[in-house]
């Protein structure tokens, strides 16, 4: 029988990068479906990093549109061996903010 203790204990058993990946799903999953809020779904993992695929898919923008971000300093990121992550705190601040300067117009 799969109980939540038996499923936190594998969690927390897994890699980093699969948590990450995990979180990511779980997010996804509740914002397509309307079921959880933002600081709901990600207030257990705000020391987690999206990579320039996952920002962009969750932000709803061309990958491109991310890179052009990172490189003009909008959007903080840092790098990772070769791989550029953005800190899920940076995409909330510049989602709330985007939402709130696009509502304004």
């Amino acid at each position: 029988m799969i109980t939540a203790k038996k499923v936190y204990k594998e969690i927390v058993e897994m890699p980093v990068k699969e948590r990450e990946r995990l979180f990511t799903v779980i997010a996804r999953q509740g914002f397509e479906k309307d079921l959880y809020t933002h600081e709901e779904v990600f207030e257990d993992i705000s020391q987690a990093s999206f990579t320039i695929k996952e920002t962009s898919e969750y932000l709803e923008v061309a990958e491109i549109t991310v890179r052009r971000w990172v490189a003009e300093g909008i959007l903080q990121s840092r790098r990772i061996g070769k791989s550029i992550v953005i800190d899920v705190g940076d995409i909330k601040a510049f989602k709330r903010n985007r939402y709130t300067h696009k509502k304004g117009k």
